[in-house]
């Protein structure tokens, strides 16, 4: 009896601090109702599976630019991106897979390895904000200065674009994102683009089954520092302190990409997001992407929907 009894009071314990680790993960910000963190910034309605507003509207509201420490500006993307979202892409799935061939791109590191349909409605841009060279006591491969971002970073030679953060392909650990790019034009899949992942609070902590399958999740390098850049213990330091510029033009051309393949796939523009827009309302949300140049983004996509159309 009394074993079964330590074995009880050993589930609930665990149940318990599981219940209060998903309980601290989805704390509301100071001040937010539940009814104004489960609608989210941009109005989210359980019933339609959408936020508020055309398929334009919903992309100028999650495309709010994101400045250090979650400040969340205004809405600033470009027309010609924000009118994309929902509408019909220009050119043929052989078009776009005829390009990726003349690129030399494997098609399974953009999500193509599988043509079947997906459901998702929504492309969500991160940030990793790692490696942070300002949380470790000491130099290390991917961080040769503490307290300064590496001079390599957009270099082929710099680890982490090497290993994209120790994230690997398809299936070989749990995975925090769909897709992952590193700063020199390179894309990994972690995750199969019609299997569900949470990847921010907003789809995780409240009416979670109203979102399976509505977000797709790509992550994209990005070392930070703190500001101060050096502290002690390393452990306190913070990492609001991003590149400029925020990211490679080879990585935003992949990004694009990765945009067109996800959108293929489900038949019709996703509705792009920064993540930091989309769990605006929780505590302890994340400030990525950092620095992210959305019309640079407007332009390579432009110029990439270009290329793509001109394959016979």
């Amino acid at each position: 009896m009394r074993t079964a009894a330590f074995f009880t009071l050993l589930i609930y314990a665990s149940t318990a601090a599981a219940q209060d680790s998903t309980s601290s993960r989805c704390a509301l910000g100071r001040g937010v109702t539940d009814a104004q963190v489960r609608a989210g910034l941009c109005g989210f309605n359980v019933s339609t599976r959408r936020f508020a507003g055309t398929p334009a509207e919903q992309a100028r509201c999650l495309l709010r630019q994101v400045g250090r420490g979650r400040v969340i500006g205004e809405a600033n993307a470009p027309d010609r991106l924000t009118s994309r979202a929902g509408g019909a892409l220009p050119f043929s799935g052989e078009q776009l897979i005829a390009y990726v061939r003349a690129q030399r791109i494997a098609p399974g590191d953009i999500g193509l390895a599988q043509t079947t349909p997906i459901s998702a409605e929504y492309f969500v841009i991160h940030d990793t904000s790692s490696p942070n060279c300002s949380g470790t006591e000491r130099p290390t491969a991917a961080c040769p200065a503490v307290g300064e971002l590496p001079p390599l970073l957009n270099d082929r030679t710099w680890p982490t674009n090497r290993t994209f953060g120790g994230h690997y392909p398809l299936g070989s650990r749990p995975p925090l994102a769909h897709a992952w790019t590193n700063r020199v034009g390179e894309s990994l899949v972690e995750t199969a683009f019609d299997r569900h992942i949470s990847h921010t609070k907003f789809d995780y902590c409240h009416d979670a089954n109203s979102k399976r399958g509505l977000f797709i999740g790509i992550e994209n390098i990005q070392p930070r520092i703190g500001d101060p850049a050096r502290v002690r213990p390393a452990s306190n330091a913070n990492d609001l302190v991003a590149p400029v510029p925020g990211f490679a033009n080879s990585q935003y051309r992949r990004l694009a990409l990765l945009y067109v393949s996800a959108s293929m796939r489900r038949g019709r523009w996703l509705i792009p997001a920064f993540h930091a827009v989309v769990d605006a309302r929780y505590r302890g949300g994340h400030d990525d992407p950092q620095n992210f140049d959305v019309a640079l983004f407007d332009e390579t996509l432009a110029q990439l929907v270009t290329d793509i159309g001109a394959q016979r």
